[in-house]
């Protein structure tokens, strides 16, 4: 009797699992969409990118929540800091590894998103 209900038990596990999955998925809300050509407020860290976006040095920001992008709808979780097509290596340097609040633009040139920052708006979050 006891295998029995171990068994029962773990088939019923087994099969409650996908559909818990499920509902757990559809109950997250949906991934926003960054705007795009609008100044907005944004918050991540700011880090050094090697290569992995665009050739060369560059500094990135690693979003503190996943978003939507304008320019390709794919799931954005890094953004290259740069003016117009081109990363900007020194751009937000200063802040390197800091979290921070910063107002800017999202730009797409090509099928690329960057995040063009406005240096005077970026405020250290302890």
């Amino acid at each position: 009797m006891k295998q029995r209900s171990k068994a029962l038990l773990a088939s019923a596990i087994l099969a409650a699992s996908p559909a818990a999955a499920a509902a757990a998925a559809a109950a997250e809300p949906p991934l926003k969409t960054l705007p795009s050509q609008q100044d907005i407020w944004i918050t991540g860290t700011i880090q050094r990118g090697h290569g992995q976006y665009a050739p060369g040095d560059y500094t990135t920001l690693r979003l503190d929540r996943p978003s939507t992008s304008p320019c390709n709808d794919t799931v954005v979780t890094d953004i290259v800091l740069g003016m117009a097509s081109v990363p900007e290596p020194l751009l937000l340097l200063p802040y390197l590894g800091q979290r921070v609040a910063v107002r800017g633009r999202v730009i797409c040139p090509g099928t690329d998103t960057r995040f063009t920052p406005t240096p005077d708006f970026v405020f250290p979050i302890y």
